[in-house]
């Protein structure tokens, strides 16, 4: 449909004699545009917002303190985009920039005058003595619990996935794409238990939020959901460095947050905790790229500040995904059919593994494409 269908159609948008060399977000045209946008700047197409022209920049330097400076890409614009900017950008966009950038730093310097200034003069307030833990806190919320699915419920025990053995290969939940089965053998071998107590005797409660308080005071919350997250539709899984052998470093999906009762121990009533992830490896397109100190693999120029993943594969098809029919559409009925098969072929051979919560370095920024799998993550090189 062209802009003059649209404006017949709707004659109420935009300023009168609106017409397509225009830009819609200046909402004026004809031959004296009030804003003087000329449609070439903010639009690379109709629809498309101005900002999003900026995002090359925005991912060349993410991680980066000028991964929001898009003075200089504005700079670069032939003619000023809003009215305003004709009393500011009247230089090249290199003169530009650096003022901009002098700008930045000498706010910065006067806020730091004044912070060591007022700090010198001013009257000290106490400071809060802050409580540290002694080992790492975890708060689960009864209110994010995921329950298995109806066709075992009255098999296990009240409001948890135990006892596991009772499960057998069926998968846990929507949000947890594993069997009963692979969790008990997953937490057998993270923990040193015995498979026999983990799947009769252990019981076993899975959450998708989970609120972590450091030894240092630093407070963290994870969430991992497809269907549970309050916000964006309910969807939610976060991404997070994990600390390997070699003083290297790993990254994984969080999938769920475990609380188990009963554990093998002398104590009664005694509690265990622990994180399933879903495992990323070096992506087959950076096998030959450099590596830093911690071993990930970083992405050449431009995008050196990147490093590339995929999801882990962990060689063969695991045994619990038999019925595949059936089990796409119950595992993923809030995905579109199309979606369904897609995350379906993702899961058939993923890595999942159990580790402790201090194993958790910290969230990372990753980005996926969806057609590929491959994940680019933002990592500070400065």
């Amino acid at each position: 449909m062209s802009i003059h269908e649209l404006i017949r159609l709707h004659p109420l948008r935009g300023y009168t004699g609106h017409c397509d060399p225009e830009t819609e977000s200046d909402g004026d045209g004809g031959a004296q545009p009030k804003l003087r946008g000329l449609g070439f700047i903010e639009f690379s197409q109709k629809g498309i917002p101005h900002g999003s022209l900026h995002f090359p920049e925005q991912v060349k330097w993410a991680g980066h303190m000028f991964m929001f400076d898009t003075c200089a890409p504005e700079a670069a614009h032939k003619t000023n985009i809003k009215e305003p900017m004709d009393r500011v950008r009247k230089l090249d966009e290199r003169a530009t920039a650096s003022s901009m950038m002098e700008w930045t730093l000498r706010s910065r310097a006067w806020c730091k005058i004044i912070t060591l200034v007022a700090s010198e003069f001013l009257p000290r307030k106490p400071r809060r003595k802050l409580k540290v833990p002694d080992h790492f806190q975890v708060r689960v919320s009864g209110l994010r619990i995921h329950r298995p699915m109806e066709d075992v419920q009255d098999m296990l025990w009240t409001n948890t996935f135990s006892p596991l053995i009772k499960g057998g290969h069926n998968l846990l939940s929507p949000d947890v794409r594993v069997s009963y089965c692979e969790l008990g053998q997953l937490i057998a071998r993270a923990k040193g238990w015995t498979i026999a107590h983990v799947t009769k005797r252990l019981r076993v409660r899975l959450y998708c939020c989970a609120r972590v308080l450091h030894p240092n005071g630093e407070t963290r919350t994870f969430w991992s959901t497809d269907t549970r997250y309050p916000y964006l539709k309910g969807q939610r899984r976060d991404m997070v460095e994990v600390t390997r052998p070699g003083r290297r470093i790993g990254v994984a999906q969080l999938v769920t947050f475990i609380e188990m009762e009963n554990p093998p121990t002398r104590e009664r009533g005694a509690t265990a905790s622990a994180v399933l992830i879903r495992w990323m490896q070096v992506s087959s397109l950076s096998q030959h790229h450099t590596r830093d100190s911690s071993h990930r693999p970083v992405c050449e120029y431009p995008l050196h500040n990147h490093c590339l993943y995929q999801w882990s594969d962990i060689g063969q098809d695991r045994c619990c995904f038999r019925g595949i029919r059936r089990i796409s559409d119950r595992m993923w009925y809030h995905l579109s059919q199309t979606q369904r098969v897609r995350a379906m072929q993702s899961e058939i051979r993923a890595y999942y593994d159990v580790i402790e919560y201090d194993s958790i370095l910290n969230h990372t920024n990753i980005s996926v494409d969806p057609s590929t799998g491959h994940m680019l993550q933002t990592i500070q090189m400065i």
